[in-house]
């Protein structure tokens, strides 16, 4: 899996707050509809609650309610959420776990090559 860089955190922290919100909207007002569904036809149809539906049909509210209170929690929690999917990299070498700068975009303790300098410090270059 690609390795996420930190300064990349935040945009793809708001991706992903933006698909999970998303989805928590689809499960609130799919729920809410199932239920409402349900009741519009329980009073304007014949019966009331109880009537049976057709077969294969199910039941709106069974259905409604586990969406309603799951799309409820996901918009209520979607910030932990992401911030727990989307954790924050350690800056250094993702190999050797090197915390210094790498230079030239090479890690000196491994020799990982492909690194980005760590953010606000300049890459160093030896003068030989």
């Amino acid at each position: 899996m690609p390795r996420i860089r930190p300064g990349h955190v935040n945009a793809v922290r708001g991706v992903t707050l933006w698909v999970i919100r998303a989805i928590a909207a689809f499960f609130v007002l799919y729920g809410v509809y199932l239920i409402l569904a349900r009741f519009v036809f329980a009073f304007f149809g014949s019966g009331g609650l109880m009537v049976h539906m057709r077969i294969g049909e199910d039941h709106g509210i069974v259905r409604g309610v586990p969406m309603l209170l799951v799309g409820i929690v996901l918009v209520l929690t979607s910030k932990k959420l992401v911030r727990w999917i989307i954790a924050v990299p350690e800056e250094g070498c993702p190999r050797c776990r090197y915390a210094g700068t790498p230079s030239g975009g090479r890690c000196p303790e491994c020799g990982l090559e492909g690194l980005d300098p760590i953010a606000g410090e300049a890459p160093t270059r030896s003068t030989d």
